[in-house]
């Protein structure tokens, strides 16, 4: 499964987190991020440095993927603001700007921005108190954002807030996230590359969970053992605390391997067919 196939099926909608490995990746899905709300009559809003090289601006990025984004930025449809105009800005200021594009007869908002350049206009620690404050505007609000972090550089503690703070809408380049009810929906493939991704996504998801979580396999193509493991320190904390995890419908080469390494015999987890 591709990022582009990923992405499509489990959506564009919602606090999203890019991890983008190449700046043709990161290009092509902020494109289909923004022909998602220019279809959807959405107001595009994009965070762009002033010192951006013209190659690698917004406009022209969006231009090498077939949008018109002279078109759409000349009839206000899309703006390209800088960071200091986005994201310094509170719960106040994003209220304001949603409610004046509403007024304008948007349907939503959308905004997107890459967290380096975020980081020229806020502190490491502003910057993890807004993102908190968009998952919350994406629940309650007509808001979606696509926050993009490249992969090299988001490892270690950077890892671990970013995907906290999107557990449920991460877009890689081979595993995509989603909410599944009382769980986390997986699709994609997990090797060594992107475990410990997975494991990240996985502890944020499971700290709210109560009682029981589940975890929706179905569209997942390969688990390495590595994955395996993710699952199982991932879930351990929630375990220890009386939490119960369903694998929930893994293709039958998913399963094999879940059950190679001992996944079924863990306590408090369980491989079920299906939730019906």
């Amino acid at each position: 499964m591709t990022l582009e196939d990923g992405a499509a099926g489990l959506g564009w909608d919602g606090h999203l987190l890019l991890l983008h490995s190449s700046e043709f990746e990161r290009g092509s899905q902020l494109a289909g991020w923004v022909r998602r709300g220019l279809a959807r009559e959405e107001q595009v809003i994009c965070t762009q440095i002033e010192t951006e090289s013209p190659q690698r601006s917004v406009l022209a990025v969006l231009g090498q993927h077939g949008i018109d984004a002279q078109a759409a930025a000349a009839e206000g449809r899309l703006l390209v603001l800088p960071p200091v105009a986005i994201y310094p800005v509170g719960v106040a200021g994003q209220l304001e700007r949603i409610e004046r594009a509403l007024a304008e007869g948007y349907r939503g908002v959308r905004i997107s921005g890459e967290a380096s350049a975020a980081l020229t206009a806020v502190s490491e620690q502003a910057f993890a108190d807004l993102e908190r404050l968009m998952d919350e505007l994406c629940r309650t609000q007509p808001v979606s954002a696509l926050c993009q972090y490249e992969r090299a550089s988001t490892t270690g503690a950077w890892l671990e807030q970013a995907t906290a703070a999107h557990s449920a809408g991460i877009r890689e380049a081979q595993l995509q996230t989603a909410e599944a009810g009382r769980g986390l929906l997986l699709a994609g493939e997990v090797d060594w590359s992107n475990e410990l991704v997975l494991l990240s996504a996985v502890e944020a998801a499971v700290s709210t969970a109560s009682e029981m979580f589940w975890l929706d396999l179905r569209r997942v193509a390969f688990l390495s053992v590595g994955g395996c493991r993710a699952l199982v320190i991932g879930t351990q904390a929630f375990r220890d605390r009386g939490g119960r995890v369903l694998l929930v419908a893994p293709e039958p080469m998913v399963e094999e391997i879940l059950r190679l390494v001992g996944l079924d015999s863990v306590e408090n987890v369980e491989i079920v067919g299906s939730l019906t």
